[in-house]
């Protein structure tokens, strides 16, 4: 049903008005009703005063709500069903989609400057959400892990692409080596992403972050959730090598490590190397796999 214009403007004064104008209201009203029933006329001129004062202040910002902005047609389809309806008009829409621009164009410092003026006006939550959600982005190309994270974690609790925020916020606390913050904000993902049976990466994804958590035990929990699952197992597995190791089951994580080889674990070299990684990090020789090995089946390890 199309509203009409008094609660379309109505609507609009709701979202531009400060919360200090609509106490101001609020104030004027009591004093208008006051002076109406005790029969003091000085109560209700200065009421209506009040009232006028505070319209005439919040006019600009009402009749903005209205005003088309600046064009949006250069906004991809998926960014379209990020933004949705949020600054549709306006002062708000003109700064947005300027930034917005910039963000495109990976200017990314100048972008966050119209996305923090934004922050400075009256929002919706929708808006909130998608300002947020550009801002994190931005921070994460900048290399600003932690402000990426936090600013993914106010868009997903506006409602904005919550999946997709919540692992962009997951990712970006692993990466600051936050990882309490990145475990807490995975176990809030799992269950959405399950339901919607989407990211089947994510438990790999996590037993990784346990490792470099220094956390076996969950770590093995998660791998183990993967082989489960079926979620790439053979990955799994050598995410669990590396658990075995960490545990001091040396001769259990070369077997695995070997197993994962003989598999052909996607990105041979790359896992070498990040075994390689753990195994320095952990007080081990970077070849300890393959020097291990070596001495077991007098021979080279399996490549």
């Amino acid at each position: 049903m199309k509203k009409s214009f008094l609660s379309r403007f109505w609507d609009a004064f709701k979202i531009s008005a400060p919360k200090a104008h609509l106490i101001v209201l609020l104030l004027a009203v009591l004093l208008i009703v006051a002076g109406n029933s005790e029969g003091y006329s000085e109560f209700v001129i200065t009421g209506v005063a009040i009232i006028c004062l505070s319209a005439a202040a919040l006019i600009p910002e009402v009749l903005s709500l209205f005003v088309p902005g600046s064009k949006s047609d250069f906004v991809s389809d998926y960014d379209r069903e990020v933004i949705g309806k949020a600054f549709s008009s306006g002062r708000k829409k003109k700064l947005f989609f300027e930034g917005f621009e910039l963000f495109r164009n990976d200017s990314n410092e100048d972008a966050l400057e119209c996305f923090r003026e934004l922050c400075d006006m009256p929002l919706s939550d929708r808006e909130k959400g998608v300002l947020a959600f550009y801002t994190a982005i931005c921070y994460n190309r900048l290399g600003y892990s932690t402000n990426a994270a936090h600013q993914a974690i106010i868009a997903a609790d506006n409602g904005v692409h919550v999946p997709e925020a919540l692992l962009m916020a997951a990712r970006s606390f692993n990466m600051s080596a936050s990882y309490s913050s990145a475990a807490e904000v995975y176990e809030r993902l799992l269950p959405i992403a399950e339901e919607r049976e989407m990211f089947p990466f994510l438990y790999n994804e996590m037993g990784k972050m346990y490792l470099s958590a220094n956390d076996p035990a969950h770590s093995r929990q998660a791998f183990d959730k993967a082989v489960e699952m079926g979620y790439d197992p053979i990955t799994a597995q050598g995410g669990l090598a590396l658990a075995d190791l960490l545990e001091g089951k040396e001769d259990d994580a070369c077997e695995r490590y070997r197993l994962a080889l003989i598999a052909r674990i996607t990105d041979t070299e790359g896992y070498r190397e990040y075994c390689a990684d753990i195994c320095e990090a952990n007080g081990y020789p970077k070849n300890f796999f393959e020097e291990h090995l070596k001495k077991r089946y007098h021979r080279t390890a399996e490549k």
